[in-house]
């Protein structure tokens, strides 16, 4: 697994490059069904694509989202998040889609 970097620029200042990833788990979600993304051992970083919306959650079932506010909701289109203790995320989208969760450490 690729460690996420965060170098210098010319300039001084921290831009974030992320290296092409080494360990990649894809999911095909059917509509409103919720599937288990399993974090492999030592990531630590989790980048999210997909062909379409998507909500996640880190501990819990995710939900396409409805009226919620007691802050249970899932995340809708996460991108790049720093990961828990979790060994699952969990995933779900109102319509089939593809979607790819590339980890580093």
């Amino acid at each position: 697994m690729n460690k996420l970097i965060v170098p210098s620029c010319a300039e001084g200042s921290n831009t974030l490059s992320v290296p092409a990833p080494e360990t990649i788990n894809g999911v095909v979600l059917a509509a409103n069904i919720a599937e288990s993304v399993t974090v492999p051992s030592g990531a630590r970083y989790a980048l999210f694509n997909a062909t379409a919306d998507f909500y996640a959650k880190y501990s819990g079932t995710a939900t396409v989202i409805t009226d919620t506010t007691d802050g249970s909701g899932s995340e809708l289109n996460p991108t790049l998040r720093t990961l828990g203790t979790g060994d699952t995320i969990s995933v779900i989208s109102g319509e089939t889609c593809y979607l790819t969760v590339a980890f580093y450490d």
